[in-house]
């Protein structure tokens, strides 16, 4: 008899909380700890987690907003795209902060000081529907908006924690896809953070991204690493996978053999969304509340073309002809990080400086980043056998005048 997809405990969709995050219990302790300290007002550093598509950033990020909610923080979130504005973006999640923390009607002197500081920042750099309709105190009046995005995005947090302290609470501001945010705001954002995290207030970023995501900050500001504690997470041990897939179950009254859960970790490698994906078939396929190894080996097949149709697919149809090729050449290599220098002979190029280009295109597209100088690696998990099974191996071929797109 099939199982009831009412009590599907799988949830193989982007961000989706699963029911149980098994293997991230040191991340979630340690930001526990940061938000404590910012509470006696000690110093912390802020939390970025990166990591390749599918291992579950997004999921740790809520649940860390999830988690500072529970200690009555305020949380604002955003996910950054290429083409967003930070800028923009900051002085939005401000106001959105300063009416979280309180009414106007009750603002005390630090969230009037914010609030015309805002009104200041719509004027001079065109930040549409950010105004807050409240008259500053006497005195408010003497933090003119400078036109230095540093400075008055330094003016504006630190006033944000300002208010915070005053109202008893924390602020925690909650950024996804983190690389895609352009370099000078980025630079004026960790600036920010230096003045607040000097001044102890209870303000913290939390952000997440793509392995690249170090050094976009790196290159934002000197002092980011020292503004950060950073966690890498990636593939779930063994043990943690199994985990992942068998209590949920079992809280449905579902045993997963063992057999089963060894086809299941070994065809996902342990990354927390493949198994979400296959968990979901295995429920959708077993015929029992045992679920068998040979249940697995019929999910196995459905997995990867739900995989090759959804999560992969997806992420070559708007590349150009010479991103594919570029990406092919890589996966003829392997899943690992590779030098420019053989990915281009794979090519048939005596040089990597024809497709240097390319290489950008797909950094800058999250396919791909660079793990250090002159090599490349493929961001998303098991891009490299989607790509061997789907595309022909071809060579790069020189873009004549006035025609082709071998290069972006």
């Amino acid at each position: 008899m099939p199982l009831d997809p009412i009590s599907n405990p799988y949830t193989p969709g982007a961000g989706q909380r699963p029911a149980v995050l098994s293997g991230r219990e040191q991340e979630l302790q340690g930001f526990t700890a940061r938000l404590q300290r910012l509470e006696r007002r000690r110093g912390a550093q802020c939390t970025l987690v990166i990591g390749l598509r599918g291992v579950g950033k997004t999921v740790l990020l809520n649940r860390f907003g999830s988690e500072a909610l529970k200690r009555d923080w305020v949380v604002v979130e955003h996910e950054l795209t290429p083409s967003g504005d930070l800028l923009a973006t900051l002085a939005r999640l401000t106001r959105e902060s300063l009416l979280e923390l309180s009414p106007p009607s009750r603002w005390q002197r630090a969230s009037r000081r914010v609030a015309a500081f805002l009104r200041g920042m719509e004027i001079s750099y065109d930040l549409a529907g950010l105004s807050i309709s409240t008259t500053p105190p006497d005195g408010d009046g003497d933090t003119p908006v400078s036109g230095d995005p540093t400075r008055d995005v330094t003016e504006l947090l630190v006033g944000l924690g300002a208010a915070a302290a005053e109202e008893g609470r924390g602020v925690a501001l909650m950024f996804d896809e983190l690389q895609f945010a352009p370099v000078q705001p980025l630079g004026a954002l960790v600036a920010a953070l230096h003045r607040v995290a000097q001044r102890e207030l209870p303000l913290t970023v939390v952000a997440a991204g793509l392995p690249q995501t170090r050094g976009v900050l790196a290159e934002a500001a000197t002092c980011s690493e020292r503004m950060f504690e950073t966690r890498t997470v990636g593939a779930l041990s063994p043990d943690d996978a199994r985990r992942a897939l068998a209590e949920p179950a079992a809280e449905e009254g579902v045993t997963v053999s063992e057999e089963a859960l060894q086809i299941a970790v070994d065809f996902t490698d342990g990354y927390p969304f493949f198994l979400q994906v296959f968990g979901d078939h295995l429920w959708r396929t077993a015929s029992s509340t045992v679920v068998t190894g040979r249940d697995a080996e019929r999910a196995a097949p459905l997995v990867r073309d739900w995989l090759d149709r959804g999560f992969f697919t997806s992420r070559t149809e708007r590349l150009t002809a010479a991103q594919r090729r570029y990406l092919r050449a890589m996966a003829e290599l392997g899943g690992a990080e590779h030098s420019s220098g053989d990915i281009a002979a794979v090519l048939g190029l005596t040089s990597s400086a024809p497709v240097g280009q390319t290489r950008e295109g797909l950094i800058r597209r999250g396919l791909i980043y660079s793990p250090r100088l002159g090599y490349a690696a493929f961001s998303v998990p098991q891009f490299d056998d989607y790509l061997r099974r789907h595309f022909e191996l071809e060579p790069h071929t020189p873009r004549r005048r006035g025609t082709g797109d071998t290069e972006e």
